[in-house]
């Protein structure tokens, strides 16, 4: 599952709390891509960071999604872009495209009921795809 936070508590918050204000579950096949290249796949989860890079040891159990996202980690923490535009299709079809050309994409790839992705408010609403089915009785 790949989590994305959003609205960092700022520096001087009187909070010990590690959590964004919002974030973003994607449980199915994702993609954050910059300008016009595809930057971190769900799909690097099967590359393991040794195969790919001379990076780390060969018997490391760290993928391609572990290295890019420490990196992806930083240069969110560095740039903060904001989100402009939520797009979302009737099919859950995710679309968030953020400041400084970055967009976030989720793609729902089941006929059944399965959770695709959620985003939150901490303590707050969920909005989830599909949408959760209403308790019998109500």
């Amino acid at each position: 599952m790949g989590i994305i936070e959003f609205n960092p508590a700022p520096p001087d918050a009187l909070t010990d709390d590690r959590w964004s204000a919002f974030a973003l579950h994607l449980q199915f096949p994702f993609r954050i891509t910059y300008q016009s290249r595809v930057i971190l796949g769900s799909a690097d989860l099967a590359w393991r960071e040794s195969d790919v890079c001379d990076t780390g040891k060969p018997d490391s159990e760290r993928t391609m999604y572990d290295f890019i996202t420490d990196r992806l980690d930083v240069t969110f923490a560095e740039l903060q872009p904001t989100v402009t535009t939520v797009r979302i299709s009737p099919f859950g079809d995710l679309r968030v495209e953020l400041a400084q050309e970055f967009t976030v994409e989720a793609f729902p790839v089941s006929s059944g009921r399965a959770e695709a992705w959620r985003f939150l408010q901490r303590n707050g609403e969920h909005v989830v795809f599909p949408p959760e089915e209403p308790a019998h009785g109500q």
